[in-house]
């Protein structure tokens, strides 16, 4: 029976060798859970250039959008574990079943995919509209003090820029309310256009509108001051030690997808990531290339659901 089994094992692990040395055969479908030109189909796009060039085989971005990414997560655990399909997930989807209401078709993306890489991420941060009188996380204290109900936005309900806001605003003993939009851009928008004064925001994407005045950022959400906006002070610096968060973008697999075409795929990424030219480029648009292992995404991930699913339950919040 042993050697049954030992021959049974040998048998697995030479087929799998066989079909990494093959692969990629064909076009690859890299799933992404936002639209076309928003959130993290931005870096899908610019991973699949590079990907294709390394691998000298098309990657196709797929944009699945909709039920809180889990139409994409959902199409990624059903998905063949042949290589041929991965899903860049944002950590949004650790939290959304939680906040998702009960009977929401839901995906655990920590248990029912495999993890990959987690290539980049972004810082978040607390900003103002260049028009509002706060120019310090102190003034705003002071003027929510005296505005009772102030609104701020952290974009979608159950978003990880909105579980920072109900951290702050219960941490700093506030009366501010959210004011959900759907997605990041709607929300800058708003705030650009003053429909709303503060926000919590990810640096992806919106660089320019720091540089440019119509946002003003109070603090970040890192637990070191970063070099993206060395002038600005961190909240964890400012006294609220609890306010270390990015948020990340996951690279995933189906379960049981073969470890040599992870392994191909992780160390693909990490050179992609490695480019100078790659590197420069996220780093201009907001981005922080990462990288590493998949056992290091697998920990984060982890971390994340301990400290969201804490977190989503102690402030009651809901994407409803």
């Amino acid at each position: 029976m042993r050697r049954r089994i030992a021959l049974l094992y040998c048998l697995v692990v030479f087929a799998e060798s066989c079909l990494a040395q093959s692969w990629p055969a064909k076009p690859i479908n890299l799933l992404v859970s936002s639209a076309p030109g928003a959130g993290v189909d931005v870096f899908a796009r610019i991973l699949a250039d590079r990907l294709k060039t390394r691998l000298d085989q098309t990657v196709v971005v797929e944009n699945r959008p909709g039920a809180s990414g889990m139409l994409a997560a959902g199409q990624a655990v059903k998905a063949a574990p042949d290589g041929y399909t991965l899903f860049l997930m944002p950590n949004t989807l650790v939290i959304a079943p939680y906040v998702l209401s009960k009977g929401a078709a839901t995906v655990n993306v920590i248990t029912e995919l495999a993890p990959v890489v987690m290539p980049v991420y972004t810082l978040m941060v607390l900003a103002v509209n260049g028009k509002f009188s706060a120019g310090s996380v102190g003034e705003l204290i002071e003027i929510a003090k005296k505005q009772p109900g102030l609104p701020y936005t952290g974009g979608d309900n159950g978003s990880p820029m909105h579980v920072l806001g109900e951290q702050f605003r219960k941490a700093a003993g506030l009366d501010l309310v959210h004011v959900p939009y759907k997605g990041v851009a709607q929300a800058v928008t708003a705030a650009i256009a003053g429909q709303v004064n503060v926000i919590w925001m990810p640096t992806s994407g919106n660089l320019r509108h720091f540089s440019g005045g119509a946002l003003r950022v109070l603090a970040t959400s890192s637990a070191k001051r970063t070099a993206l906006l060395p002038d600005t002070p961190t909240m964890v610096e400012l006294g609220y030690k609890e306010m270390d968060a990015v948020a990340w973008f996951g690279l995933l697999a189906p379960l049981a997808t073969p470890a040599p075409i992870i392994a191909r795929v992780n160390r693909e990424v990490n050179a992609v990531l490695a480019l100078p030219d790659v590197r420069a480029g996220l780093t201009s648009t907001g981005y922080v290339p990462e990288g590493g292992t998949p056992e290091a995404l697998a920990a984060l991930m982890r971390v994340d659901d301990a400290r969201y699913r804490k977190l989503v339950a102690e402030h009651g919040i809901r994407a409803d």
